[in-house]
C-alpha cells in the first residue's frame, strides 16, 4: 500500500505542479486523504459500501469479548467488474478498526461464485503488515471447500 500512496501522491504532485506552490500541497497530501481518495473512488463509494455491507463486518463479540470479524469470501464480485487491488485496500482499511486489540476471524467460503486467483491471494498476504496478524486469535473457516482447505494447509505450513 506504500508504493500506492507514493504514486497517488506524484499523480497528484504532477496534475498541480503549476497551481500552488509545492510546499503547501506536500502538507495537505496525507494518508487519510489517499485513504479517502481510495475510498471514494470512480464509483461514489458504492463498492465501499458494498464491503462494508456485504464482504467484511462485524458480527458481535465471541465468549472472550472479543471483536468478531466475519470475512464473506462467498460474497466477493466478479473481477471483471471490480478492481481487487483496490478492494484489497478497502479490506485493509476496514481491519484498522480491529487491528488494535485482539480479535477473531470468521471466513464463510461456501457458494463462492467468484474466487481470486493465487496471485492475489499471495500479493494480499504479503501485504497484510505485521499489526494485522499479531491480534487474529482464532479464525474460524465456515463450510470450506476443498481450495480453501489445501490454502490453509500451504499458509498454515509457511506461517508456523
Amino acid at each position: 500500500m506504500d508504493e500506492q500512496y507514493r504514486q497517488w501522491k506524484r499523480s497528484v504532485i504532477t496534475e498541480r505542479m503549476g497551481l500552488e506552490p509545492l510546499s503547501n500541497l506536500e502538507q495537505r497530501l496525507t494518508y487519510d486523504a489517499f485513504k479517502a481518495a481510495v475510498m471514494q473512488g470512480d464509483d461514489g463509494g458504492r463498492l465501499l459500501n458494498y464491503v462494508n455491507a456485504n464482504v467484511i463486518f462485524q458480527a458481535g463479540v465471541d465468549f472472550e469479548s472479543k471483536p468478531m470479524v466475519v470475512f464473506c469470501a462467498c460474497s466477493l464480485p466478479s473481477p471483471r467488474d471490480v478492481d481487487y487491488d483496490r478492494l484489497l485496500n478497502l479490506i485493509i482499511f476496514r481491519l484498522d478498526e480491529f487491528v488494535e486489540s485482539d480479535y477473531t476471524v470468521v471466513m464463510l467460503t461456501s457458494g463462492a461464485k467468484h474466487s481470486p486467483g493465487w496471485n492475489w491471494m499471495t500479493k494480499a498476504y504479503r501485504r497484510l503488515d505485521r499489526k494485522y496478524r499479531k491480534h487474529v486469535k482464532n479464525v474460524y473457516v465456515v463450510h470450506p471447500s476443498m481450495w480453501s482447505k489445501l490454502l490453509f494447509q500451504v499458509i498454515g505450513r509457511i506461517v508456523r
